[in-house]
């Protein structure tokens, strides 16, 4: 028998594909450090996507400073490399090296193997997560010899069922090609125009990334555009007057039927005129009227579909407060570690109609024996084929159900959200095999003295498949009809206008979006979109993202660009944008907040899987339109509220260095980080010395002039060679002395400093040279206060502290603090012990600095 090799896109996928070739051989799997063994067969697991796309300085030197003139980068070539994890923002430094691991293992097993067999999750990712480490480690994916093991169920049944129906990898070429040239758009796209935007932000004294992203950028659009909505928002109160007319059958209210032009109606259509209002029931008031019209109808309406990713995350939001993330996780443990649910990254809520026939009756067996759903399971009837089982709409995957594979007691291993998510998902099939709901609808249109006014009301008929869920509402009833009973009438009956009923309301604003609202949002683009064609292929589309990237996205803006948060005290928290999300938003141009490109992206990766679409001419009209865009970008300025300045004089004019231009930048300098504006060459590179310095600071005040105290200019007794210069402490303001032999960074330094001679109190104890001279204490408790120090620090470090000053309580940074003082000292003239918080020979000083 051939050695096989099966690339697995994970652990739990391997573990499953070993068992199923164990059941299948006789033999048992045997688990290694990077693979499990079955006989001859060798199943590797992977960690998603193992290798990436390099760096753009991995093409070009030159790529990695950020500079328009570098723009757009375009490699000739495209090189993959082993990923780097990241963790927090950080590398994760264990799990690049357990990547790295698989890599190299994956090299070393193609070496042995026959046949090589792409065993990544059934999808357009998983098609290239597989073919790519292949064509790294120069293995063609599309040889003869290479596999596809296409499964969407762990089961073991399925796992065998599928190695037994593994197909040639080749056919799945343009599923990789479309993989591929999605990967490679998105790197372009992303890269270039983040750093497009950011230059030229930086322009203007902006400091911060605008990050830019073909579905990322777009979803961010959305929040901001809510946000501002909802603080815009201005309530509008208005009314609605209704009349409650008798007919010979019973009593009934309806609704006045207002004209678009009439008058007192605001320009959304609401009736905001009381007075109008008013009138209308006042004229009504004990007149007769006639039934113009009366319809009664029987509705029905089917269980709603199995749920698909974006489906399930909307519900596990709103019912349990989970984060988009956290569902998926959920689901995919259900899928991985369980296997209690089928593959849940799916953007199907169709069934195919061989599950209904090969695994239906099995799953519902162990329906009926789980609490929670057991009753509705035992009531079900399977000869009913709801709208869920249509083959021509299911894709690479059908919707999320439980599998063959599931019993009640897996329940117990369950966390409880975990049990709370699959319930959801078994009651969702379960409902597949009860009748529809039904009732009755009634509407009548009442003419009286010119107005008309409409009736509804509904009778409820059967519950059919709503039993399944207990009473709890899946989704909002069809219809509008009100909660009452309309008698029946006929066309032409007359009724009396008994008495009139004014209803006001108010328009509240739209609410903040949640993780399964923005979701909603994300898959139904298209309801925010005004150009029809955009607007026609979002929805064929199934809006921004996919099922399986959209989660990723929302925490990649809230976590890692702090674009976007969470906030709100609930288990439902609201994600609202940030100042910095609002000022991306701004400062792009409506062509990259649009979700158009994803539209025109997407129908264009559907044509170039389906076969239909060259990749080369997707990805030259890409090159072509980045090229255009940084053509016609380059003497643009963007700026950022709060961030951007006015240019300097001399901004845009080319820097003495010949390369570059001067531009207005941002610098934060000094012990406290403060924001300077500069004109700068933007030539610049940190990472390269040679690259011009010119800088140009703004004009500063200068400081006082310090008058030179005794012993200025003489020769340093310390080196010899400098000169003592007058100083004053920007701290405390104490005048001193210090050599001007010191550099900063330089070897050789003087640190000689020293009090010019004074005579402001005793002569010192310690020494007999010096003088005991006052020094202020600008900080802590003993601020306004003094300490006494003598005149030859650092030579003597004789201090002393009167009474009235707290000892260890100087205050830091000022002139007086005793924080680390010896516990010996001498006596001052009050005959207290002096403390030493400066130690002889180094460069600290009283004034807070080395």
């Amino acid at each position: 028998m051939p050695r096989r090799l099966f690339i697995a896109e994970k652990p739990s996928l391997a573990k499953a594909i070993a068992e199923g070739l164990g059941k299948m051989s006789g033999k048992r799997p045997s688990r290694g450090q990077t693979h499990w063994e079955v006989g001859d067969d060798v199943v590797l697991w992977l960690f998603g996507h193992v290798i990436e796309l390099v760096e753009p300085h991995d093409y070009d030197p030159n790529w990695k400073k950020w500079h328009i003139d570098y723009l757009p980068m375009y490699p000739k070539e495209w090189r993959h490399e082993p990923t780097t994890a990241y963790t927090d923002g950080k590398v994760d430094k264990e799990k690049t090296k357990a990547i790295l691991g698989q890599v190299n293992a994956c090299k070393a097993l193609l070496r042995q193997a026959d046949i090589v067999v792409n065993a990544g999750d059934p999808e357009r990712e998983g098609q290239l997560l597989v073919d790519e480490l292949l064509r790294f480690h120069n293995w063609d994916p599309f040889n003869d010899r290479t596999m596809r093991f296409w499964c969407q169920s762990l089961t073991e049944n399925e796992v065998i069922k599928n190695i037994t129906n593994m197909f040639p990898n080749a056919k799945k070429r343009n599923l990789y090609m479309a993989a591929f040239a999605r990967q490679k758009a998105d790197w372009l796209h992303g890269l270039n125009m983040t750093r497009l935007f950011t230059i030229l932000a930086r322009r203007s004294g902006a400091d911060m990334t605008l990050s830019v992203g073909r579905v990322q950028t777009p979803t961010l659009w959305l929040v901001v555009a809510r946000d501002r909505e909802i603080a815009n928002f201005k309530p509008v109160k208005h009314y609605m007057p209704s009349g409650w007319f008798n007919h010979q059958n019973g009593k009934f209210k309806a609704k006045w039927i207002i004209p678009a032009d009439h008058p007192g109606l605001n320009p959304d259509g609401y009736l905001i005129d009381k007075a109008i209002a008013d009138g209308v029931l006042a004229k009504i008031a004990g007149k007769q009227g006639v039934i113009s019209e009366f319809e009664t109808k029987n509705n029905s309406k089917g269980p709603p579909l199995p749920y698909k990713l974006s489906t399930l995350q909307q519900v596990c939001s709103a019912k349990f407060g989970l984060t988009a993330e956290q569902t998926l996780q959920v689901a995919q443990s259900l899928y991985e570690k369980h296997k209690a649910t089928s593959y849940p990254r799916t953007d199907s809520q169709h069934l195919p109609v061989s599950v209904l026939k090969e695994q239906a009756p099995a799953i519902m067996a162990a329906m009926t024996a789980t609490p929670g759903v057991n009753k509705a399971a035992q009531n079900a009837t399977m000869t009913i084929k709801s709208k869920a089982w249509d083959d021509s709409k299911v894709s690479d995957h059908h919707g999320i159900i439980p599998t063959t594979e599931f019993h009640a007691g897996k329940l117990a291993d369950m966390s409880p959200i975990e049990r709370s998510v699959f319930m959801l998902i078994a009651k969702s099939f379960v409902a597949q095999f009860h009748p529809d709901q039904t009732w009755k609808s009634m509407t009548a249109i009442v003419k009286c003295e010119g107005l008309e006014f409409r009736a509804s009301g509904r009778i409820p008929g059967s519950e059919g498949w709503r039993v399944v869920f207990d009473g709890e509402t899946e989704e909002e009833d069809d219809g509008k009809e009100e909660n009452q009973t309309v008698p029946p009438m006929k066309k032409g009956d007359g009724v009396t206008a008994e008495k009139g009923e004014l209803k006001d309301s108010t328009t509240k604003p739209p609410a903040h979006f949640t993780d399964g609202t923005l979701i909603a949002a994300m898959t139904d683009i298209h309801k925010f979109v005004p150009d029809p064609e955009i607007k026609k292929r979002l929805k064929e589309n199934a809006g921004i993202g996919t099922e399986a990237t959209r989660a990723a996205i929302l925490e990649n803006l809230i976590r890692s660009r702090k674009f976007l948060k969470r906030d709100g005290k609930g288990k439902v928290k609201n994600i609202i944008s940030t100042e910095a999300g609002r000022s991306v938003i701004d400062a792009l141009p409506n062509e990259m907040t649009s979700p158009g490109l994803t539209a025109v992206w997407e129908a264009q990766l559907e044509k170039i899987e389906k076969g239909e679409f060259p990749e080369e001419q997707f990805m030259q009209v890409l090159h072509d339109t980045l090229r255009k865009r940084v053509a016609n970008s380059k003497n643009l300025t963007i700026k950022i509220k709060g961030q951007s300045v006015e240019p300097m004089k001399g901004d845009g004019e080319p820097c003495k260095c010949g390369k570059g231009t001067m531009r207005t930048g941002v610098r934060f300098v000094g012990e406290k980080k403060e924001r300077t504006i500069v004109l700068a060459c933007d030539s610049y590179n940190k990472d390269d010395p040679n690259t011009c310095r010119n800088i140009v600071w703004p004009d500063r005040p200068k400081a006082d002039p310090v008058p030179p105290a005794k012993g200025h200019g003489e020769t340093c007794k310390k080196c010899g060679k400098g000169q003592m210069i007058t100083m004053k402490s920007a701290k405390s303001g104490a005048i001193y002395l210090k050599c001007n032999n010191w550099k900063k960074d330089a070897p050789n330094n003087c640190d000689n400093f020293a009090f010019p001679e004074e005579k402001t109190g005793p002569k010192c104890e310690k020494c007999g040279k010096g003088h005991m001279r006052s020094i202020p204490i600008k900080n802590g408790p003993n601020a306004g206060k003094s300490f006494f120090s003598c005149s030859e620090y650092p030579a003597c470090d004789n201090k002393s502290f009167p009474d009235d000053v707290k000892k260890g309580g100087g205050g830091k940074g000022g002139s007086g603090s005793d924080k680390g003082a010896s516990k010996g000292g001498s006596k001052s003239p009050s005959g207290s012990k002096s403390k030493t918080p400066f130690t002889p020979g180094t460069r600290t000083n009283p004034f807070g600095k080395k």
